[in-house]
């Protein structure tokens, strides 16, 4: 069976966490619709840390298209720190579920998928 599908809907969500994690730093930077009110920790904290994260997910992209073995769990990893970043954000466990939360909860399961369809067109 061709695997192709699980590598472009991965390439696709990371490409959509980037965008995301640059529009929603630009919102707190320029404070667009008082965004900075909205959350329950420091703005400018968010801000650096979407920065990063934005940073991060291009550099997990770019080592997926390179197929890099650490791509994988880079993904992963910054899909749990969004997931986190979500109830740090909102300030509470019953969060309001967004898309950024359920991409970040795709990415969770669709990079293995990834890595083991690829070792298994290598073998």
């Amino acid at each position: 069976m061709k695997s192709g599908w699980v590598k472009v809907v991965t390439l696709v969500l990371v490409a959509e966490k980037i965008i995301q994690h640059i529009f929603v730093t630009m919102a707190f930077y320029f404070n667009w619709k008082d965004i900075r009110s909205t959350v329950a920790v420091s703005p400018d904290a968010l801000m650096i840390l979407g920065a990063i994260a934005a940073i991060l997910f291009a550099l997990s992209l770019w080592g997926l298209f390179r197929q890099k073995r650490w791509a994988t769990g880079l993904i992963r990893g910054l899909a749990v720190f969004d997931l986190v970043g979500e109830f740090v954000a909102q300030g509470r466990i019953d969060i309001v579920i967004n898309v950024s939360f359920i991409v970040a909860l795709i990415l969770l399961f669709l990079p293995p998928m990834v890595r083991r369809r690829g070792s298994r067109q290598e073998g």
